[in-house]
């Protein structure tokens, strides 16, 4: 579980967008996610307004949910066999000032490719030492998670996002000959508002009252 949601948290710190960015779009996009090590997941990634929810395999054959609210700048983490849930805020100026200061450099190939219905073009990202060719999307709104590693953070526009001018969801993100992340389907509709929020019978976790029992 962990290692999956790092890894997709490592992908979306690259492609996350500013708290005013609002989605047009509505709907499910599913996206294939593969680690270091070669171990795909299938990740669900669901968008209405300003938030995302996203389902990905966790431990136990059970499904983790992250839910991300945008504009209330929070994160909820479900945890269904507890029927808990874990709130967390995910501002933080200082983490995002430090972000600004890695610039990357982005080249427009020119290069377009067809995927799940949508057009996007192929992108070079050179960043940390590390280069990457991104397909972006338009007309997905854009790729929302908050920096930090999975450990929350303020949702940021990296600088190579910015020099694109238009933002854009990313539909493949490879690097070298690896393909790292890959939307397979978008499925455009109407989502319950009730998928964006803590289900009703769902105790709240008292992070405040674990860590005043601590010695």
């Amino acid at each position: 579980m962990r290692r999956t949601a790092v890894l997709l948290l490592s992908l979306a710190t690259p492609l996350a967008t500013p708290l005013a960015a609002q989605s047009s779009f509505e709907g499910a996009i599913a996206m294939t996610v593969t680690s270091d090590g070669g171990k795909s997941s299938e990740v669900n990634y669901l968008v209405k307004g300003s938030k995302v929810r996203m389902e990905m395999p966790g431990g136990r054959g059970e499904t983790m949910v992250m839910i991300f609210d945008v504009a209330e700048k929070r994160m909820v983490m479900l945890m269904a066999a507890q029927k808990m849930y874990m709130e967390q805020e995910i501002s933080g100026p200082a983490a995002e000032a430090a972000d600004k200061a890695n610039a990357a450099k982005i080249t427009r190939t020119g290069k377009f490719e067809t995927i799940a219905g949508y057009k996007c073009e192929h992108v070079l990202v050179a960043e940390d030492g590390s280069s990457s060719d991104v397909c972006v999307a338009k007309g997905l709104g854009a790729f929302r998670m908050p920096s930090g590693g999975g450990r929350g953070g303020t949702p940021r526009e990296p600088e190579w996002q910015a020099g694109l001018g238009d933002g854009g969801f990313p539909l493949k993100v490879q690097k070298g000959d690896k393909v790292t992340m890959e939307v397979k389907s978008i499925d455009k509709k109407t989502l319950d508002a009730a998928l964006f929020a803590p289900p009703s019978d769902f105790r709240k976790m008292d992070m405040g009252g674990m860590m005043r029992r601590r010695p």
